[in-house]
């Protein structure tokens, strides 16, 4: 089960880390959980060898299947919205823009679930 702490910090990962329109949620968010499940707790251990594998595997799987619908990254581009507009981020919503990121959100999932399989088979969590 997911820490409440660590669920509240992706919201901050909306419309492109803190609404800049950066870098997408789903893609940041998947990162940081992966970093959250196979990154050390103590600054003397090590990562999960597995850790830079999942997260380049994450990141190349989402440019492929994500990335190439949208042509970028970045939250603005993918939903043309600039985040700092509000009648731009009221238009958006009104207009079903969230169903444009449900389906990104929805694919990096599938993703991230089928990443996390793979190289936690043998932890236990």
């Amino acid at each position: 089960m997911m820490e409440q702490g660590l669920l509240r910090g992706m919201a901050s990962m909306a419309g492109g880390i803190a609404y800049s329109g950066g870098a997408c949620g789903a893609l940041t968010g998947a990162i940081v959980l992966l970093g959250s499940l196979l990154g050390k707790d103590d600054p003397e251990k090590k990562d999960d060898p597995n850790l830079q594998k999942a997260c380049s595997e994450f990141y190349k799987r989402f440019q492929d299947e994500v990335m190439a619908e949208w042509g970028s990254v970045n939250c603005r581009d993918i939903t043309g919205v600039d985040w700092k507009d509000p009648v731009q981020v009221k238009a958006f919503r009104k207009e079903g823009g969230r169903l444009r990121c449900a389906n990104s959100t929805g694919k990096a999932a599938r993703i991230l679930g089928e990443i996390l399989e793979k190289y936690l088979e043998e932890k236990a969590f």
